[in-house]
């Protein structure tokens, strides 16, 4: 028999964001490999049967709260899932960070009742935390933020994490090797389709979270770009976040943008047929050039090319798959360039997305998950 599993994570279905879709294919792989799982999660989970869910009482924070607000929230939901990880029956946890609090407070609870915990780190906290600005990483507090960053990969039976370049700085941070596993975000089998239809004008698409780390303002200039080459290009953004109302403000001046309103995880495979391109604008940070966005795999996996800004991990796996382009985002010109390429040769759009066939199955969110409990069963039969 084996152990029974519970996976800590903020949201979980039926929420539509990246990480509650993904958590959903972890958890259906563990149960196809005969765990008994459940999930300890936010009340946005209240009401399902589908799966084994216990819902906290607290709200969680979102990206329209600002940083102090989301903070306070964060605490006071941490406080509940320390308590109720403490008397959770479950033998083997999988923690998802961020938020950080969050994901401390029940690997503190496993370690008090001396349960085992796979740590997954989806977000470089506390490294967010410096990078903008809230906390100095020599200051107290940094430091002992950093110290209890290296213990809890070092407490944790495996450190998961969503990218390479992440996987060799956690490696470093921890001093073990053996321990970090490369486990991408993926992308849904239900979005992959190469049959698209057709659209006129060419139509270039961004959806998701707009928060601190993208980058509105290089759509809008890529959009005026694009408008003054009097391309036929349509830019079409779906998502909310602190950022929106760049958008929200510049689409009434440009025939050629569009904010759409949200997008749910349902409603994706329908605007990705419409779709010829794909963008993640993200600044120039050290988090970006170390992410690998959800939407990038997603555009991928339904044979859509796309564009990504930083100089980045993603960037570079597009460019050197064939299946799109990497560029600084400090200036639009050259990307409005490659737009107009694109957009008056669909032969090499549909070259593009033919070389998606040979990299997206490996992709996959169900590949990924059922790869990553083969290695957790062997790694508890060690």
């Amino acid at each position: 028999m084996k152990k029974s599993v519970c996976i800590v994570v903020q949201l979980f279905y039926p929420e539509n964001q990246a990480m509650a879709v993904r958590t959903k294919f972890l958890v259906n792989a563990l149960m196809d490999s005969g765990y008994e799982t459940s999930v300890l999660t936010s009340s946005k989970s209240k009401g399902v049967d589908k799966y084994k869910v216990q819902c906290a009482w607290t709200p969680v924070s979102t990206n329209k709260d600002n940083v102090y607000l989301r903070l306070a929230k964060e605490l006071i939901y941490s406080a509940e899932i320390f308590l109720r990880v403490l008397f959770h029956p479950a033998k083997l946890f999988i923690i998802s960070s961020p938020p950080f609090t969050i994901s401390y407070a029940a690997a503190m609870a496993c370690k008090i009742i001396g349960k085992q915990f796979v740590f997954d780190v989806r977000d470089e906290y506390p490294e967010v935390y410096f990078i903008e600005g809230l906390l100095n990483p020599e200051g107290k507090i940094g430091k002992m933020l950093k110290r209890i960053e290296a213990n809890l990969y070092k407490d944790s039976i495996v450190t998961t994490t969503v990218t390479e370049r992440i996987v060799t700085k956690l490696k470093s941070k921890s001093g073990q090797d053996d321990k970090i596993y490369l486990l991408r975000n993926g992308y849904a089998d239900h979005i992959t389709t190469l049959d698209r239809i057709s659209t006129n004008p060419f139509v270039i698409l961004f959806h998701g979270n707009m928060g601190k780390f993208q980058n509105p303002q290089l759509i809008v200039e890529v959009a005026k770009g694009c408008l003054s080459e009097k391309l036929n290009v349509e830019f079409w953004v779906y998502g909310w976040g602190n950022q929106t109302q760049i958008i929200l403000d510049a689409a009434p001046q440009l025939s050629n943008l569009s904010h759409k309103g949200e997008l749910s995880h349902n409603q994706i495979p329908d605007i990705l047929k419409h779709t010829s391109l794909g963008i993640s604008f993200q600044g120039n940070t050290e988090i970006s050039k170390n992410s690998f966005p959800s939407k990038v795999m997603e555009f991928i996996g339904s044979g859509i090319p796309v564009i990504v800004t930083p100089i980045s991990e993603a960037g570079e796996f597009v460019e050197a798959s064939s299946v799109g382009f990497q560029f600084s985002p400090e200036q639009a010109r050259p990307i409005v360039e490659c737009i107009k390429h694109l957009s008056e040769n669909p032969d090499r759009i549909h070259e593009m997305s033919l070389k998606t066939k040979a990299i997206r199955n490996k992709l996959s969110r169900k590949s990924v998950s059922d790869d990553f409990v083969e290695y957790l069963d062997d790694l508890l039969t060690q």
